[in-house]
């Protein structure tokens, strides 16, 4: 009897364990990437900014006392052990191999975020606030180029957090950029269209085609960065690059906004602001929105997809700043075989499953509830083949798209000379399609 009790009780811790085990399994963490991304839903408001303007891109140059700043909520709301560890990468954002940690770090590679403080005042989301800031005494970076950051758990790689880029700069070339209104039939209305110079005095560039890799970004967005393109002309200090059709945007339509910096009273876009007494949370419903694709263009000024974390309510947004339900409403016909999202700098340009729409077949419009944190936002609405968020998105339906829209571009030259083992950052250049 004793012998088949033990089996018994054997079996049944066994059972337990499987049990266990596939409660555990159910939640697949996301396959590590190089670019911004959350692994986890618990993890918000996540943003990286130069100590100097909370809205500017995510780049320090080499030498300067200007730190990089990160930051993010963790609404678990209890202190966990995050760590961070920073990667030299190369102009593709792949990790440099050619060389090591010591030649690009000044310090420790990984290390602890320490400054983790609870929420208070909230009537609602409670949450646990942290906050990095490097170049520190543990960590200082010695090398120009691209630089992927990522923070995990418990000292565990495995238990990836969240990843961010962010570059360092060293000055040595020059770039001059032009706009122009595209001459290519197509895209005439919709796009716009750069060229630009990129001069290099008092620098020997044997082989300029192999050495000098370009890239240009929209509005900061990897996502849609043009790459890998051939000068039109190359003379002794300096190279041409006017390759009609070949650097070309679509233009899009100024971002949509939402000034959510105050629930005490409803700014233009809000329709209702509600309070859910047994979920304990705010609830905000915005006024519905319509496809703009065959609206009149106008301009009002924007972010450029950008968002900043502030309240008109306390004075210490990063720690009494509310979390509230934003309810979102497009009202349009369903696009077949689509699925719509709502994107902007605040979902790191990515199509997050929370950030996903739904279409009402009574009120004909997609829907959508968001959690997000008192700020003010942009954003676009786009839609991509139903069931493929990683697929490349479109807006032409829900946006349009004017070659008069108000656009920032950000130029990055690297230079990796004959024998160099890494990726300079040689030359940032910000432009505006619509100069000031």
């Amino acid at each position: 009897m004793n012998t088949i009790l033990k089996i018994a009780f054997s079996l049944s811790l066994l059972l337990a364990a499987q049990i266990a085990a596939a409660q555990k399994d159910e939640y697949v963490r996301p396959a590590p990437r190089n670019d911004d991304y959350n692994y986890t839903d618990n993890v918000r408001s996540v943003r990286l900014y130069p100590d100097d303007s909370e809205v500017d891109y995510p780049i320090l140059q080499l030498g300067s006392p200007i730190q990089m700043v990160l930051e993010f909520d963790d609404l678990e709301a209890y202190n966990k052990n995050y760590f961070y560890k920073i990667i030299h990468c190369d102009a593709q954002w792949n990790p440099s191999t050619d060389i090591t940690v010591i030649d690009y770090i000044e310090g420790f590679q990984e290390n602890r975020i320490y400054s983790g403080e609870n929420s208070f005042n909230t009537r609602t989301v409670e949450y646990v606030h942290y906050e990095l800031r490097f170049p520190n005494s543990d960590i200082k970076l010695k090398k120009s180029g691209n630089y992927l950051l990522k923070v995990y758990l418990n000292n565990d790689e495995n238990e990836l957090v969240l990843t961010r880029r962010f570059m360092v700069y060293e000055p040595k070339m020059k770039v001059v950029p032009e706009s122009r209104r595209s001459a290519t039939p197509p895209f005439a209305l919709t796009h716009q269209e750069l060229r630009f110079t990129l001069q290099y005095a008092g620098i020997s560039v044997p082989n300029p085609l192999q050495d000098i890799k370009i890239t240009v970004l929209q509005n900061g967005r990897w996502d849609k960065a043009i790459q890998n393109f051939d000068p039109t002309a190359i003379r002794r200090d300096e190279q041409a690059y006017d390759l009609q059709g070949k650097i070309i945007f679509p233009a899009m339509r100024e971002f949509r906004p939402l000034d959510l910096r105050t629930l005490r009273a409803r700014s233009n876009q809000i329709n209702n602001i509600g309070f859910d007494a047994e979920n304990q949370v705010f609830m905000v419903e915005l006024f519905e929105h319509f496809s703009r694709q065959d609206a009149v263009y106008s301009f009002v000024p924007d972010l450029n997809g950008r968002y900043i974390l502030q309240s008109f309510d306390f004075p210490n947004v990063k720690l009494q700043g509310e979390y509230a339900r934003v309810k979102f409403t497009l009202n349009m016909a369903e696009i077949p075989n689509k699925d719509v999202y709502v994107m902007g700098g605040f979902s790191d340009w990515q199509l997050y499953e929370r950030h996903k729409m739904t279409f009402n077949t009574e009120t004909e419009s997609y829907e959508g509830e968001f959690l997000m944190k008192t700020g003010y936002y942009d954003f676009h609405y786009v839609y991509v083949p139903k069931g493929q968020p990683d697929m490349p998105h479109d807006f032409t339906r829900t946006e349009g798209s004017s070659f008069e829209t108000e656009n920032d571009y950000l130029f990055l030259i690297y230079y990796k000379p004959y024998g160099g083992r890494y990726d300079q950052l040689v030359a940032v250049q910000r432009y505006n399609s619509r100069p000031k």
